[in-house]
């Protein structure tokens, strides 16, 4: 009985993981070029390094969950501390939705451009909070066996891309218009 249950649920995973929810992507907006001064100019750069430094907490444990679950997929089956992968990559995410929600966007900057960082901030914090969500939901499918935890596990990781892309989509729209690079 246990290996039919196992073979089901490794079905499942396989079946969910093949299934693309992806939307085509929308054309970016643009926004006009924006003139900003050498002071104001090393203050974005500034801020967009640390945003980058937060979510780069994130992308190893990330990462690293997301291996492990693959490699459980293609039946290497599941390391003894997969649970404890998983809620580091959980705690990863909360910790840097919590630094990126406390992050302030240079005052100085011009207010269409505050905006965008705003939203593009939100979109970080959102993905961040949807990524967390995601590994819960995993946690519970590789403890409790919950079949269903895998449609959440799936619906919550498809959030997550779809609000970090966009975010990113944000940050790429503002140093393109300000003569940067991302």
């Amino acid at each position: 009985m246990k290996h039919v249950v196992m073979i089901a649920l490794f079905g499942g995973i396989v079946t969910l993981c093949g299934c693309s929810t992806e939307k085509t992507p929308q054309p970016q907006q643009k926004i006009p070029a924006i003139t900003l001064s050498p002071a104001d100019r090393e203050k974005l750069l500034t801020y967009q390094k640390e945003i980058l430094n937060v979510e780069g907490l994130t992308d190893k444990a990330v990462k690293l969950a997301g291996d492990e679950l693959k490699n459980v997929i293609k039946g290497g089956g599941a390391p003894l501390n997969l649970p404890a992968i998983i809620d580091k990559a959980k705690a990863e995410c909360l910790l840097a939705g919590e630094l990126l929600a406390k992050k302030k966007v240079p005052e100085t900057l011009p207010p269409e451009l505050k905006r965008l960082l705003n939203d593009g901030k939100t979109g970080l914090v959102a993905a961040n909070t949807a990524y967390a969500e995601s590994f819960a939901a995993i946690k519970s499918f590789v403890t409790d066996k919950n079949p269903l935890a895998l449609l959440e596990y799936r619906k919550k990781s498809s959030q997550a891309q779809a609000l970090y892309a966009e975010a990113n989509d944000r940050f790429k729209m503002i140093m393109t218009a300000v003569g940067g690079t991302k």
